[in-house]
Parts: structure tokens; C-alpha cells; sequence
């Protein structure tokens, strides 16, 4: 780990451009070498840092990755998840096993109280992430509407909803799912892509994943101070 590590950058997508310097500045706080580079291959055995999910799949077939990909919950404008290794639940997170409510509660997010729902509503997304073909899940989760992904388009013949009221969301690995349990809807998460996996509709399930959320996302500024390698370092 002494020879440092590649950051892998696409300096045409504009948070891509704007946060590098972050975690190159973090980085030299470390005394970690690193090297940037927009190439989607694998540059030699030196871990790599993805900005993104979309563009390097063939850097993380091929060794070490650090994925710096959205934060579940608050400004996506200052926060970035980060996670060793794989997509949400599926990768290390680094939380330490003593997390504790302290970074939540810096956040003030307030948890709605769970709804009631007569809507049962797929989630769509622009990518599975996983070997789930998403029409085939779409079509087998027994949902009576469907809530667009910002970004893709609705495949399925069922009418849209895109609010939170008056319904449960069923998502696979979609980060709306976050969301949507901030917002008090009961929520289904498929896949271990998704970061709520596993997360039961109680307010102590609840409430302990938005505890350990916090740990798993730093602000621009913990980062360029180096502050994100005290967990993600060997």
C-alpha cells in the first residue's frame, strides 16, 4: 500500500472536477501518493478511488477500489458515500463496530412517522447493479404503481406516483429507498446494493441505519483533510 493510490476522474462530469481535488488534497494531508487519471482501465496493482458509479466497471473487476458514490441522505452538494470493494451493503463500508449516534445527530434530519399506505409503488432505476434484469423485477413484485427514476423512464403500464404520501416503496437497490424511510413509508429492499438491505420497518431498525449511514459518508471538507483515511486506510 506504500506506492500510494490512482484516483480515477472523468473531468467532463462537473462534480467529478470540482470534488478530485478533495481527496488529492486529503491524500497529501496522508502522505499518500496518488496519481490522476481519466482512463476506464485499470492502471497497475495500486488501489483505485472511483468518482462515480457509471464509468469504471472494468477498474473494479480488476482490484482494490474505493468507491466514492452518493451520500444517502443529506447536501449531496457537500457529502460523498464512500465504500471499499462494492456497491452499498455489498462493499466495506469501514464503520467502526463502536458507530455511534454522534454523526446523525449533526444532521437534525427529523423521521416522519411510518404512514399508512393504500399504494404499493416499484421504484424504477437506470441500472440493476446486479444480475436482476430490472423489467423482469418490475413485473414481479406485485406493485400497483410506479415512481420514475429522475434520469430513465417508466417501461411498465402502471400509473406514476412520485410523492411519498400514501404509500409503500419497493425498491432493488435504488438510494431512494433512503428516502423514502426518512419520509416514514414501510420500504422493501431487494437487493444488497441497496444501503437500507436488511432494515425493518421499526423505529429502532430505522433509527440505528441512519446511525450507521452517518459513518459511511463525509463531507468535501473531511475529506480534503485527510479526515476519510482514518477509516479507509489499511
Amino acid at each position: 500500500m506504500g506506492s500510494g493510490v490512482v484516483i480515477h476522474c472523468n473531468p467532463r462530469v462537473k462534480w467529478q472536477a470540482k470534488r478530485v481535488q478533495f481527496f488529492a488534497d486529503g491524500l497529501k494531508v496522508k502522505g499518500i501518493p496518488y496519481e490522476i487519471t481519466p482512463s476506464r482501465q485499470r492502471i497497475d496493482e495500486r488501489p483505485a478511488i472511483l468518482l462515480g458509479t457509471t464509468f469504471w466497471r472494468d477498474v473494479e473487476a480488476t482490484g482494490e477500489f474505493l468507491l466514492v458514490d452518493r451520500c444517502s441522505f443529506g447536501d449531496t452538494d457537500v457529502f460523498t458515500s464512500l465504500v471499499w470493494n462494492g456497491h452499498g451493503k455489498r462493499g466495506d463500508h469501514r464503520v467502526p463496530s463502536t458507530y455511534d449516534a454522534s454523526r446523525w445527530e449533526k444532521h437534525r434530519v427529523p423521521l416522519l412517522t411510518w404512514k399508512q399506505s393504500s399504494k404499493r409503488v416499484v421504484c424504477g432505476q437506470t441500472e440493476s447493479y446486479c444480475s436482476t434484469h430490472l423489467r423482469d423485477w418490475y413485473e414481479s413484485v406485485g406493485a400497483t404503481h410506479f415512481r420514475k427514476h429522475p434520469a430513465g423512464e417508466n417501461p411498465t403500464a402502471l400509473p406514476e406516483w412520485n410523492s411519498f404520501d400514501d404509500c409503500e416503496l419497493v425498491t432493488l437497490n435504488s438510494s431512494v429507498a433512503i428516502q423514502g424511510i426518512i419520509n416514514g413509508c414501510k420500504t422493501e429492499v431487494h437487493d444488497m446494493g441497496g444501503m437500507a438491505y436488511g432494515t425493518l420497518p421499526t423505529d429502532e431498525s430505522r433509527l440505528d441505519l441512519m446511525h450507521w449511514l452517518a459513518w459511511t459518508q463525509y463531507s468535501d471538507q473531511e475529506v480534503s483533510e485527510g479526515i476519510f483515511w482514518d477509516w479507509h486506510w489499511y
